[in-house]
């Protein structure tokens, strides 16, 4: 049996570790702190609740424990924002897999279960108050006389009063005391009314009194609704729908993607076709890429759908099958299209995570394209894996810092790869890169550099919490160019 009061305690220290390690400190050394304290919690739950720790949740805790450590290690705010969402859902998603049967879920089964698993814990919100109650009325019936009890409750009822007045009163004080000196000289040497005009001028201690309080409900409300093991172990029925629409709906993108491959087999690789008048590659590329990446991610999704919405066909995975080599010839134009677009306007992180979209996507329609004909592989996790790997070196790249340096390493050179001439896009690595790029702008001097530091506001004030080594290092670039 769970001792509810040392999982709430548990909850609670949790909950002011949270707020110390995120509260306003999006790219701080706080960070990986808050990982690994978070596994540390998720594992004290599973034994609380009696629970095996399961093997291949360790390759989970490692990837999550890589993104958190690569954190404080760069200034880069999309890294900072997706470090924090992809351990959001690999920790959500490390106690589903601990408290639930999941070896036989589909990836639709999976998905669906996790996204419950969010709405569950909301929906526990109040479940601390209904386990206090429980744990009072449980220990009123067998430890008081029916006499102590009313007196209990009497006390009770006075205690909840106070506590529900205090804010009030605070409230009442504090506009008294400006609206009367006397009294407000009065409250001041009785109570320290300027404390209390502190606590309304800066009300941090209130928003992370609240933001504790929330953590609290939230992950007490996780593992009461995991608890209760609300998912079925069974996998998904096998499907029942008819595969004549997918198949009919298959041949006629096929057609058109086959006649598409057609194209960039001519125009792109082998280059028999020459280009309509007044169009230069440069504007081809630009023009193709994005809706070529976009049609690559719905040909994932469609293929994935046909596999697991409609019934086993042969002809259904020719049919998907040809839908994927189609779509591995659209990732090749679409990689031909990026570097011929480089060679003009040479690189920046936007294209730098076009060009890591396009092997991400990549190695899943290889894992998909298994799936079709074996169905051996587990594709939530399979792709799961996947793109946790390839965040994860996304993560660690320094990937501003390397841009940087390909951009000014080639900009005075006549490379063969450039086809612009005098092409110097400044502007992009003083106010586009990251503090990443600092030893980069100060190993070739770049004249306005001080605009780079502006930019990235790099004298904002560094403290035990909210450390971050790139920031570090730029500062000290920066006093250093101030002394000389």
């Amino acid at each position: 049996m769970i001792n509810k009061l040392r999982f709430a305690i548990c909850s609670g220290i949790y909950a002011v570790f949270y707020s110390f390690c995120l509260y306003k400190n999006l790219g701080g050394a706080t960070f990986p702190f808050f990982v690994i304290g978070t596994l540390c919690y998720i594992m004290f739950c599973t034994k609380e609740f009696s629970l095996t720790w399961k093997k291949d949740t360790t390759f989970f805790m490692i990837m999550v424990t890589l993104i958190g450590l690569s954190h404080p290690l760069t200034d880069k705010t999309f890294i900072h924002v997706f470090n924090v969402f992809f351990s959001f859902i690999i920790l959500i998603y490390i106690a589903l897999h601990q408290f639930s049967y999941d070896a036989n879920w589909s990836f639709f089964k999976t998905l669906l279960n996790l996204l419950s698993t969010v709405v569950g814990a909301f929906s526990k919100f109040f479940e601390p108050f209904k386990d206090l109650s429980n744990y009072n009325k449980i220990r009123r019936s067998s430890e008081m006389t029916p006499e102590q009890a009313a007196k209990r409750k009497k006390v009770n009822v006075v205690l909840l009063s106070v506590i529900f007045t205090l804010p009030l009163l605070v409230l009442v004080i504090a506009l008294l005391s400006s609206a009367d000196y006397v009294f407000n000289k009065m409250i001041s040497n009785v109570f320290g009314i300027e404390m209390l005009k502190r606590l309304f001028t800066d009300p941090t201690w209130l928003k992370v009194l609240l933001l504790t309080f929330i953590v609290f409900l939230f992950v007490y409300g996780l593992f009461s609704y995991l608890s209760r093991f609300p998912f079925s172990s069974e996998g998904t029925k096998n499907p029942s729908y008819d595969a004549t629409a997918a198949i009919t709906a298959g041949i006629l993108l096929d057609i058109v993607y086959l006649a598409f491959s057609l194209i960039q087999i001519l125009y792109l690789f082998i280059k028999n076709l020459s280009l309509p008048i007044g169009i230069t590659y440069a504007e081809y590329a630009r023009k193709g890429f994005f809706q070529l990446l976009f049609v690559c991610a719905l040909n994932l999704c469609l293929v994935l759908i046909g596999k697991n919405m409609f019934a086993d066909s042969r002809l259904l995975k020719v049919i998907l099958t040809v839908m994927c080599v189609c779509t591995y010839i659209m990732t090749a134009s679409s990689t031909i299209r990026l570097i011929m677009y480089i060679s003009y306007y040479y690189l920046s992180f936007a294209r730098v995570l076009a060009f890591w979209a396009l092997f991400v996507i990549t190695v899943l329609l290889t894992g998909l394209l298994v799936h079709v004909w074996t169905g051996k592989v587990n594709l939530f996790k399979f792709s799961l894996r996947v793109i946790l790997i390839a965040y994860t070196l996304l993560a660690f790249s320094h990937a501003d810092y390397y841009i940087t340096k390909f951009n000014l390493s080639n900009i005075d050179k006549n490379s063969s790869f450039f086809v612009s001439e005098g092409y110097n896009d400044y502007d992009y690595i003083l106010y586009m890169t990251c503090l990443d790029a600092a030893p980069v702008i100060e190993e070739y001097n770049l004249a306005k550099k001080y605009r780079f530091y502006e930019q990235n506001s790099v004298d904002k004030k560094i403290t035990v919490r909210n450390f971050n080594l790139s920031r570090y290092i730029a500062k000290q670039y920066k006093e250093a160019n101030q002394k000389n």
